[in-house]
This record gives structure tokens, C-alpha cells and sequence, in this order.
């Protein structure tokens, strides 16, 4: 794996086995508040959609700023870096496949958090083997319509 001498960061593409789930749900949360994904996100709007504490909030922004993955400027919010990004959609492309397999195949509506949860924690084979199952269009939050499920967005 390559290294860049001058940032430390490796040139390889960001895996969600890079970060963990509550920092992958940061990203998501982030992806999901920032619309076209160049809106910058307040902490507030993150404290709100997350249901989180301010403190955990101001640690995980640090964290992931530390990691490269998110831009933050106090006060102005934080944006998603192309590393972050990458990673985000990856969370949103599984929850994403979650939902739409419990809502079209099993006929119930799980919660976001759930969704997410179970999307994180589940093996790449076994999001691709729901998602054969589904057999629907995902839902509206899906990154699939750039056909980034078949280039191995999981």
C-alpha cells in the first residue's frame, strides 16, 4: 500500500473498515444533511439529526477532521472530503439496501439507525446477496442509480 510522505494518508480507496460505525454514521449523517454534498453542515444540525450530545458531536468532528475525511471551520460547519465522501456513500449504498430489502421483501420499515446498523455490520457478500433478494429499485437515498453497486460500492 502506497503512503503519501507528506500527509501520511495511503493513496488506496477508503474502505468503511477504515472507520468505525459511529464515525461511518457521522459521514452518512453528514452526506445526508449537505444535500448536493458541497453544503457545509453545522454541528447543531448534526447534534439534531444524530440525537447526540453537543460534547459528542465536537469529539467526533475532530476525529474525523483528524482522519482527513471531513473539512471543518468553526462556525462555518463541516463539509465531506472526497475520502469521506467515498465512504459515506458506501454506508448509504448498505443502509440503503437494508431498507428497501425489509420494506420490499419482509414488509416492514426498520428505523434509520437500524437500517444503518445492520447494513454496517453485515459482510460485503451477504449486502449483495440482500440485494439480489430485493429485486426492487432502491430507495431515493441509494447511490445505485450511478450504477456503483455493480462497480463494488459495499
Amino acid at each position: 500500500m502506497a503512503s503519501d510522505p507528506q500527509t501520511g494518508t495511503s493513496s488506496r480507496k477508503p474502505s468503511l473498515s477504515d472507520v468505525e460505525r459511529s464515525a461511518a454514521r457521522y459521514l452518512f449523517a453528514i452526506a445526508m444533511l449537505s444535500g448536493s454534498g458541497s453544503d457545509r453542515v453545522t454541528t447543531g444540525e448534526l447534534q439534531k439529526y444524530l440525537d447526540v450530545a453537543p460534547a459528542s458531536v465536537t469529539g467526533m468532528i475532530s476525529k474525523l477532521a483528524d482522519r482527513g475525511l471531513i473539512e471543518y471551520e468553526k462556525y462555518q460547519g463541516v463539509t465531506l472530503t472526497d475520502r469521506g465522501e467515498t465512504i459515506a456513500t458506501r454506508a448509504g449504498w448498505r443502509f440503503c439496501v437494508v431498507s428497501t430489502f425489509f420494506d420490499s421483501v419482509l414488509g416492514t420499515t426498520l428505523d434509520e439507525e437500524m437500517a444503518f446498523d445492520i447494513g454496517i455490520v453485515l459482510p460485503k457478500r451477504g449486502v449483495f446477496r440482500l440485494r439480489s433478494l430485493a429485486d426492487s429499485a432502491c430507495l431515493d437515498l441509494c447511490p445505485e442509480s450511478n450504477d456503483d453497486a455493480d462497480r463494488g460500492v459495499a
